[in-house]
């Protein structure tokens, strides 16, 4: 693959704005995933499984650019060592999307009827603070030309605290439709409950890692 910095120099940070852009369209595919799962729709759950990992994989061919390419010797307005960090986890969210489609792809797992609006509203919830992290993350060139200080960064700063408030309710929808899950053990069965229970986890992973990555990114506007 040619090198993303041929496009921008030998900044990072429009490279790190792309792998932003990709990591978020793995995101934006989860609430799809997961309308096919809950209607049984076996064949376009893995239909759209096969784009998130597409996805997935564009997003690692940039990271691996980025971490092949980081200058060493140019001078950069934040520490080399925050990049390499937000950079990871900022992937992380790519490959927890990834998972929930391998997840909801290895089982026909059936979901109660009326648990179906609460999933898909936990579903929402975390793409919901999946959004606010990447309204902050794509703004990274824009923070570089203002040499991260600024107005800039209180919006930037604004949307990390947005991004915390959004994880907290995420958490709490998925301690919720977790504890109603239990209630339906009679009809679905412990290995099915079981198996919910683990993409509860992975869904609740996208938001986490959507978190961390925010908080990474306020370490760096801190240190300046």
């Amino acid at each position: 693959m040619r090198s993303i910095f041929g496009l921008f120099g030998k900044s990072p940070f429009g490279p790190l704005a792309q792998h932003t852009e990709r990591v978020h369209d793995t995101v934006v595919l989860v609430r799809p995933l997961f309308e096919a799962f809950t209607a049984g729709d076996w064949d376009q759950t893995a239909e759209i499984y096969g784009r998130i990992s597409k996805l997935e994989h564009k997003a690692d061919l940039i990271k691996n650019d980025i971490r092949d390419h980081l200058p060493k010797s140019l001078f950069l307005p934040v520490d080399r060592g925050d990049i390499l960090l937000f950079l990871r986890e900022q992937d992380k969210i790519a490959d927890a999307a990834e998972d929930l489609g391998v997840l909801v792809t290895m089982r026909r797992t059936p979901t109660p009827e009326p648990m179906k609006a609460g999933v898909l509203e936990l579903v929402d919830s975390v793409v919901r603070t999946s959004e606010a992290w990447f309204e902050a993350a794509r703004e990274l060139p824009t923070l570089e030309e203002a040499s991260f200080t600024g107005p800039e960064v209180d919006k930037i700063l604004r949307l990390i605290n947005e991004v915390a408030d959004l994880e907290w309710e995420a958490d709490k929808r998925q301690a919720e439709v977790s504890k109603r899950l239990f209630d339906h053990e009679a009809e679905i069965g412990p290995v099915s409950v079981m198996f919910w229970m683990n993409i509860f986890r992975v869904l609740g992973a996208v938001a986490n890692h959507a978190e961390n990555t925010a908080d990474l990114l306020r370490v760096m506007l801190a240190k300046r």
